[in-house]
């Protein structure tokens, strides 16, 4: 085990020469069938620190006005010690119970350390908005940033269902649901929205919720093989921020349903919320995925209440979490009329792949002279336009 900084930054430095293996949902549910401990702890011990590598070599290429926030550096300290905490572990524990033991336990403590991360590190990047001190390339960083952590909590917590003291819900592999009703959690999602919003506006607007198949069948279930709260923490921020469009901007005193229709189509699987709330400008269309935008007041950050939007993180970390099984999350907005927003999943788990960001020569070059560079020139423009 690394004893000193020094030995610890170059055992890192070697580590992130390594490429992440991305897996598919089809692999977990294989593995979740086999439940093979021995096999879980090889995987991980090895794969975990080559992720957790390329999180740390990417944060040190953030702008120092972001790297000298005392929140970045809990962030940062708190990678390095999961690395050092990880490397401790060797292919030999694979054969050892106690070892297998000592590993599940330690994940069960990295798992619990980093609960706050994306609390912490948002208060770094909220300081910055303020002082606007803000560069281009943090929205790529927290893209890529965000998109790793989820898929170290996502092996993490699968492998702690499996073998250590989470619980596993019936019927389930792991963390993974082989026949997830879509509506099942499309009528969850839009309950708790709903709560939500009739605590902060005194009323909520109807939920209408249809299903589609490719084959012309109305009303017959559609499922998926996926991680069911990743799909409902999706499903709910889009219907959150319809229903706030909605009941804020009533047509002649008529507050519009929320339609929410379910796809099944042969590849893909959509879910496209569709609201009357007047639209988004295309000038600010945009920055809707930016972190910490948002078109609502910050909300009260001691409220017990969680607040109906106001963050600016609902949306982008949304959109990661369609992005990481090779989905996707996209928007449409009419200015005057309303917004249709579109999850995509992909209908079969071969195909949902983890999508996982590279820490290499490419990506450097993008924090020094890439795509933030401004290299278009637009008279009367109100926002730089980045290539």
């Amino acid at each position: 085990m690394p004893s000193n900084i020094k030995c610890l930054s170059a055992l890192l430095d070697k580590t992130s020469l390594y490429r992440p293996s991305p897996i598919t949902v089809a692999q977990l549910i294989e593995f979740g069938k086999k439940r093979d401990e021995p096999t879980s702890y090889g995987f991980l011990h090895k794969e975990l620190p080559i992720r957790i590598s390329h999180m740390v070599k990417e944060l040190h290429m953030l702008p120092d006005s972001l790297l000298q926030q005392h929140s970045v550096k809990l962030v940062k300290d708190m990678y390095l010690k999961t690395f050092e905490d990880l490397v401790a572990f060797d292919e030999d524990g694979m054969h050892d119970e106690q070892v297998l033991g000592k590993f599940t336990r330690r994940l069960q403590e990295i798992k619990r350390r980093h609960q706050t991360v994306v609390e912490t590190m948002a208060e770094g990047i909220l300081a910055l908005r303020k002082d606007s001190r803000f560069d281009p390339s943090i929205n790529y960083f927290l893209d890529r940033f965000y998109t790793s952590r989820i898929a170290i909590r996502v092996l993490i917590s699968n492998h702690l269902v499996l073998f250590g003291t989470e619980e596993e819900c019936p019927g389930h592999y792991g963390i993974i649901d082989p026949s997830l009703d879509v509506q099942d959690i499309v009528d969850d999602a839009a309950s708790s929205a709903k709560h939500l919003c009739n605590y902060h506006y005194g009323d909520s607007p109807a939920v209408k919720i249809n299903t589609f198949h490719q084959n012309g069948c109305h009303g017959d279930e559609v499922s998926v093989v996926y991680i069911a709260s990743h799909l409902h923490h999706m499903v709910f921020e889009l219907i959150k921020n319809a229903l706030r469009a909605s009941i804020e901007n009533p047509h002649n005193g008529e507050i519009h349903p929320v339609h929410v229709l379910i796809i099944q189509g042969k590849r893909d699987i959509s879910i496209k919320v569709s609201d009357r709330g007047n639209g988004i400008p295309m000038r600010l269309q945009d920055q809707l995925f930016d972190y910490h935008y948002s078109t609502a007041p910050e909300p009260d950050k001691d409220s017990r209440i969680p607040p109906l939007a106001g963050f600016g993180y609902g949306l982008p970390l949304s959109r990661l979490y369609a992005r990481y099984l090779n989905g996707n999350i996209r928007l449409v907005s009419c200015e005057g009329y309303g917004t249709d927003a579109v999850i995509y999943l992909q209908n079969f788990s071969e195909d949902a792949s983890e999508v996982l960001p590279l820490f290499n020569k490419t990506s450097q070059a993008k924090y020094q002279i890439g795509t933030m560079v401004q290299d278009w020139n637009v008279a009367g423009s109100l926002r730089p336009i980045w290539s």
